[in-house]
């Protein structure tokens, strides 16, 4: 039925402009499908197969972030950076306590490190600093920024494995770096 209501409404918004000498005299007017919603330009390359797709890291990130703290949040902005909206890590007053955007480019992470319900994305040397933060929580005429950025998160090794192939696939590339307590922990 829907589909009927959808050919109904495509007809009558885009109407035949054909010269009526020239119509022929029976046609039948077929409603082309829409085309399925590509979301990869920011996409460089396309997951291994078996692996999850691009929309699908995305959402385990995000509800992984939510799970912990549900205002927190994760998105991919209009120009190709990863973003994290999290909780300020400082004490503040909790009128004060606004969730901030963070983001920096996949192009330019070094490692994901994962420890008990964190994981923080570094930045690479060649790149210090390029973890940006924007949105309410950023003071007004100040740029905030830093070479890494640390996300509370509910299954922190599951969690840096999506980050790790979604970097992959917006076209990074990030070293492997052990468990924590794992030969030597963090690095």
């Amino acid at each position: 039925m829907r589909a009927v209501w959808a050919a109904a409404v495509l007809l009558a918004a885009c109407p035949l402009t054909v010269p009526f000498g020239d119509a022929p005299a029976a046609e039948l007017v077929t409603v082309a499908q829409p085309a399925a919603i590509a979301p990869l330009p920011l996409a460089a390359r396309q997951p291994p197969p078996g692996q999850p797709s691009y929309l699908q890291l995305i959402k385990y990130v995000d509800d992984g972030m939510r799970y912990i703290d549900p205002l927190s949040l994760f998105f991919i902005s209009p120009e190709g950076a990863m973003c994290f909206r999290t909780r300020p890590n400082y004490p503040q007053i909790i009128y004060e306590a606004y969730h901030t955007d963070w983001c920096m480019y996949p192009q330019t992470v070094d490692r994901v490190e994962a420890a008990p319900n964190v994981v923080r994305l570094w930045c690479m040397r060649a790149y210090p600093q390029c973890a940006y933060a924007v949105g309410a929580g950023v003071i007004a005429h100040s740029i905030s920024v830093t070479n890494s950025i640390s996300v509370e998160t509910v299954d922190h090794q599951q969690e840096r494995a999506a980050l790790e192939s979604l970097i992959n696939v917006m076209g990074g590339n990030v070293r492997f770096t052990p468990l924590a307590g794992a030969s030597g922990g963090l690095r």
